[in-house]
């Protein structure tokens, strides 16, 4: 039997379903991530198609339904971006952000910290206007604590190695092969700290070993589609 409920969410992917319908992810603050069907969106005269855009933050009344897709009953966005929608460089940063959260969460129980820091972090994106070039690193970093494998700041002159299976950082074990080298490791370190990675090369080799720690630590976890567009606009 079917369940009204009305909640605030986030969605996550957009994909057409027949002639006029659209499936969507919804990370949302009382269900956590589940598949809904919306009718009719695509027809010419929808009014409201452009609620359902990946990254949008929205709230909608839906049927729950536990055996198969819920249905939306009714939508509309919760929070009015000013440019993350129309700025290029944060458009894709919204959608690499979007992409990191789909391909981590596995859980589909709702975790409402965890709802809470992504609507911030997107809204953050929203207001921002400086650095936006360390914003991936930033996220990436923030986002993992909230998964359950944080990065540990105990970086000393002995420790200078990031280990990607603990999060910490190690001497330059060399028997162990999942550390990272001394200059990446130095550059985590530094954002850890609130400090700026301001070489581009550095920046690129620091969020490649971000996504290798995602790698070894969320079985399946797959390269980002949205990499390469990203490295294109911040390079």
């Amino acid at each position: 039997m079917s369940k009204i409920y009305k909640t605030q969410g986030i969605i996550l992917r957009n994909l057409s379903y027949s002639e006029t319908s659209i499936i969507l992810d919804i990370y949302s603050r009382e269900i956590g991530l589940a598949s809904y069907i919306v009718s009719g969106v695509r027809k010419s005269k929808s009014k409201i198609a452009n609620v359902f855009h990946p990254m949008n933050i929205i709230e909608l009344v839906a049927y729950r339904n536990d055996s198969k897709l819920s249905r939306i009953k009714e939508a509309g966005l919760h929070i009015r971006y000013q440019s993350l929608n129309v700025d290029v460089i944060k458009s894709t940063l919204g959608v690499f952000y979007i992409d990191l959260i789909r391909s981590s969460i596995k859980e589909k129980e709702k975790n409402e910290s965890l709802y809470d820091h992504i609507s911030e972090t997107l809204q953050d994106l929203d207001r921002s206007e400086l650095d936006l070039a360390q914003k991936p690193l930033v996220y990436s970093i923030a986002l993992a604590s909230y998964l359950g494998f944080e990065l540990s700041d105990n970086y000393t002159e002995v420790n200078r190695y990031f280990d990607l299976t603990s999060g910490q950082f190690i001497d330059n074990d060399l028997r162990h092969k999942h550390i990272i080298n001394e200059d990446i490791s130095l550059a985590i370190h530094q954002l850890l700290r609130g400090q700026v990675v301001t070489s581009k090369e550095r920046r690129t080799e620091v969020l490649d070993a971000l996504m290798a720690y995602y790698r070894f630590h969320i079985e399946g976890f797959k390269t980002l589609k949205s990499l390469k567009v990203l490295r294109t606009l911040l390079s």
